[in-house]
């Protein structure tokens, strides 16, 4: 079978899209060579691979194995290309990572991240910041070579190596008036309010249960924000109390904007690690051992 993968790329886009017409105005292509595609690459596996019904784009059960592995051979082609640019620019190497939000914070970013580029300059590092499961999922799939995130809900065939705990903590601006308090109770940052993610982010059951067992619920939220780094800026502001997962021996140092509350109620902790792809060890070594050594206490 001679496999197109360009043509892989218009059965992905027509998925993705949920449309011919869409994948097409995506790709810059007309219409009927979208469905041209599509007509030869089922020619090609014997069969019919999606069908469009009730105005959304159906995948058969061949088209879902198809699709399936379309990704992974666009993922590896994308992943050459890079690799081939970085040779042309004199770069070493390449590796992804996927970071969980909470630790989109000035602390990992400066002393974890920003040592780690000035220690190995000939390495170029892709990194983002997401849902762990999202993260976890991307390695598995080869978007990424590592993820650091929080245990929690990731799937099933992830690899998951512990590295620390992350403790709930509360924070707030420096001026706030529950920051200079020797203790401060739920019930007083429930008053204060809290600044939370929208409800229907992914995590959002998660973090509603933490809180909950905390003694929080979403009837204690002022604010609600897409997006941590907004929320973070929220909180600097004075709009509320903001709570997210932080390594017990960096609570005083997450922003020079913020401050952890000293809370007088047990918080929750949760897990914090790396997954990784057990058959390709070698691409993200470097940045497994520097994460081993410089995010635990």
């Amino acid at each position: 079978m001679n496999l197109d993968l360009f043509r892989l790329l218009v059965f992905v886009t027509v998925v993705d899209r949920n449309g011919y017409s869409a994948a097409a105005r995506r790709l810059n292509l007309s219409q009927p060579t979208v469905s041209h595609h599509i007509a030869e690459l089922e020619r090609s596996c014997g069969g019919e691979l999606l069908h469009y019904a009730d105005r959304a784009v159906h995948l058969t059960a061949a088209g879902q194995e198809v699709y399936r592995a379309s990704v992974s051979m666009l993922a590896e082609q994308d992943r050459l290309r890079a690799t081939l640019d970085d040779l042309h620019h004199g770069r070493r190497g390449r590796i992804r990572l996927g970071a969980s939000m909470a630790f989109e914070q000035q602390y990992f970013v400066g002393s974890v991240i920003a040592p780690f580029c000035r220690a190995h300059p000939g390495t170029l590092l892709s990194m983002r910041f997401g849902h762990s499961r999202r993260e976890a999922q991307a390695v598995l799939d080869r978007e990424l070579d590592l993820a650091y995130v929080i245990r929690w809900h990731l799937p099933s065939e992830a690899a998951f190596e512990v590295l620390h705990d992350v403790e709930l903590t509360f924070l707030a601006a420096r001026d706030h008036p529950l920051a200079a308090r020797d203790h401060v109770s739920a019930a007083e940052i429930g008053d204060a309010g809290l600044i939370t993610a929208p409800l229907t982010d992914v995590e959002s059951v998660f973090y509603r249960d933490v809180l909950r067992d905390f003694g929080l619920t979403g009837d204690h939220a002022v604010l609600e924000i897409e997006g941590f780094q907004s929320r973070l800026l929220a909180a600097a502001a004075g709009c509320g109390v903001i709570a997210t997962f932080v390594p017990h021996h960096v609570r005083d140092a997450v922003s020079d904007d913020l401050v952890p509350l000293a809370v007088d109620t047990p918080v929750a902790t949760v897990p914090a690690g790396l997954v990784r792809r057990a058959d390709d060890p070698t691409v993200a070594e470097p940045l497994g051992k520097w994460l081993r050594a410089h995010v635990s206490s």
